[in-house]
């Protein structure tokens, strides 16, 4: 800010004949003269007051983020723990419903037991055969846990054993045996753990080829309750029929071929829209994932609020490998799956209770004919009359067709509403979670705008804060210059005063040199210049020679004299003497006898450098 505000001066002041001529005006214009082009209406700005209150905000602002964070991050974790609480309590119904079927099955499986061993029953021998057997299977798995389980318990106690025996021997001198023991246990180990790896082998071979068994098509058509089987073609009980018209028992049988026709046609139809449902019994999933999947949705049943979100999340977490985008897909495919399933087992039922009744009105379409037959014989109808019968008869089978067509017409349309139905529940489903999405995202939005803001605020503060920086840098850069500049004249004289003083010293070395040469000078030797000298023989050698030596040597001299105590002069001390006499009355540690050692004088008074102070006494 220059202080200067020109827009005051142009647009407040007024211009003209009339306006100059007043008082007041003139008055204005003179007090704007005299204070200059700075206004006087503005104070200059408190920086410092400015950025103390910036830095206010921004901690204010920071604050109120972390609450908001921490808000956000207790509003998730609650969500997280309520849908924690719902899926235990969806679990827990389930375990219970599970629980009571095992009950009920096991009621069932001993009770069947009880009535198949019983002397009355029909399958009793077999009944005696299945328990012989099952007492087989448990000797075999006695057996086997005996062969294999019971060792490897065996063989920990046996390690604890040998852990607890030779744990502390570890460090030792014994170190050695315990790693030869050790070195067999490990091959001991290893040759289990590989006798464990082929059994496993065989049961996991064994368990693939049980599974294959029991997923078989003839037990499944058994024990899931196929589908029923409709014959094709005009039934060989129909065939056997007698009926006395050979076109009515013709124009009858034609009828299970067109119907035959009529839902292998509906069949094929449903078989082509669903060609992607029958690629594949698991949508192109792992059995395991399609399994798991399943049986979390069966989990939660329809009357259960907000199902789908709730399973969708659960299925999330149980299986992470898996995105929501072919979560969703699979759940189309199963429901698509389902629906072809149910909608061909539909008509093949159908297929096969139409067939039945077709035959059954053919059976009585022929016995009317019998009937008409013997009473045109009774009653001696004419050609006419039985044509006319015959004809009756044939529309009855057509007006039953009829009906029987408009029926399964109405049962399509049901069927038709019901998909209907339950694709609209699937929209109305799938816009509630778009709706709950689109308000997630817009409260997303709103969340980063008003972070966007915040960080726009935050800049511009870390911008004003970085140029006060950099001017309080450059300050202090100029100071820290002169403070530099400063540093190295100090250094420098330094250096100097250092320099001198190596010098100094250099020349007191020098002196000190000059000094001892002179000193040396004059402790010099003289002697006279022999270079022979070198030539000659030494006393040593001369001596290894025997040149020079006396002839009467005392061996028994020593080598070197001996400047010591003899064994006389040592007993000769009043102060042995007295010690030894205080000694033998015991009285050698008494004060007073310490005090007399201390004071008692040898025959020769000790030199000066030689005094001892080991009977003084201790101050």
């Amino acid at each position: 800010m220059t202080g200067r505000d020109y827009r005051p001066f142009v647009s407040e002041q007024r211009v003209g004949n009339r306006e100059i001529g007043r008082p007041e005006e003139a008055d204005k214009l003179l007090l704007r003269m005299k204070q200059g082009l700075g206004s006087s209406r503005y104070a200059a700005p408190d920086y410092e007051k400015l950025k103390a209150l910036a830095l206010d905000k921004k901690i204010a602002a920071n604050r109120t983020l972390i609450k908001v964070n921490k808000l956000a991050a207790i509003s998730k974790a609650s969500r997280e723990n309520s849908l924690l609480k719902q899926h235990k309590m969806v679990w827990d119904k389930e375990l219970r419903k599970l629980e009571s079927a095992r009950k009920i099955a096991e009621d069932e499986h001993e009770d069947l037991i009880q009535r198949g061993t019983s002397e009355e029953s029909s399958i009793s021998m077999f009944m005696l055969d299945m328990e012989d057997y099952t007492l087989q299977l448990a000797a075999q798995l006695q057996e086997f846990q005996q062969a294999t389980a019971d060792p490897i318990w065996t063989l920990k106690e046996d390690l604890q054993a040998w852990l607890a025996e030779n744990g502390h021997l570890v460090g030792t001198d014994q170190m050695g045996e315990v790693l030869d023991q050790h070195a067999e246990i490990c091959c001991t180990i290893d040759s289990v753990k590989q006798q464990q790896d082929r059994i496993m082998s065989v049961l996991n071979k064994e368990q693939r080829e049980l599974e294959m068994d029991l997923n078989s098509s003839t037990l499944n058509k058994i024990f899931t309750g196929a589908e029923k089987f409709v014959v094709e073609g005009i039934p060989e009980e129909a065939t056997e029929l007698s009926c006395p018209h050979k076109a009515l028992k013709e124009s009858v049988l034609k009828e299970f071929i067109v119907l035959d026709r009529r839902y292998k046609g509906m069949l094929k139809e449903l078989d082509k829209r669903h060609e992607f449902v029958r690629r594949s019994d698991t949508g192109e999933w792992d059995p395991n994932d399609h399994f798991t999947f399943q049986a979390l949705v069966e989990q939660h049943t329809h009357d259960l609020p907000n199902r789908r979100t709730l399973y969708m999340d659960r299925l999330r977490r149980q299986l992470p490998h898996k995105t929501r985008a072919e979560l969703v897909e699979h759940e189309e495919w199963v429901r698509s799956h389902r629906y072809y399933n149910n909608h061909r087992k539909t008509l093949i039922n159908t297929w096969a209770k139409s067939k039945q009744e077709l035959y059954n009105k053919a059976e009585a379409v022929f016995a009317d004919a019998f009937l008409a037959e013997e009473l045109q014989r009774v009653s001696l109808i004419n050609h006419q009359k039985q044509q006319e019968i015959c004809q009756q008869l044939y529309e009855k089978i057509q007006l039953w067709r009829e009906q029987k067509m408009e029926a399964e017409r109405l049962e399509a349309e049901i069927e038709a509403r019901k998909q209907e139905k339950m694709e609209k529940q699937r929209i109305r489903e799938w816009e509630i979670e778009q709706k709950r999405r689109a308000a997630d995202k817009e409260k997303i939005g709103e969340f980063h705008t008003r972070l966007e803001k915040e960080q726009e605020m935050a800049e511009k503060a870390n911008q004003q804060r970085l140029e006060e920086l950099q001017r309080l840098m450059k300050v202090q850069a100029e100071h820290d210059q002169e403070r530099v500049s400063y540093r190295k004249e100090v250094v420098a004289r330094k250096l100097q005063a250092r320099q001198e003083e190596i010098e100094r010293k250099l020349e007191e070395e020098q002196e000190k040199e000059r000094r001892l040469q002179a000193l040396r000078e004059t402790v010099q030797p003289i002697v006279e210049t022999d270079p022979m000298r070198i030539l000659q023989a030494t006393q040593a050698s001369n001596a290894r020679l025997g040149i020079g030596i006396e002839e009467d040597i005392n061996i028994q001299k020593p080598l070197f004299d001996l400047k010591g105590f003899s064994a006389d002069k040592v007993i000769s001390d009043p102060r042995l003497k007295l010690e030894q006499e205080l000694r033998r009355a015991g009285l050698h540690t008494n004060p007073y006898a310490m005090k007399l050692l201390s004071q008692t004088k040898p025959l020769r008074p000790p030199r000066k450098d030689q005094e001892s102070t080991l009977f003084k006494d201790p101050k």
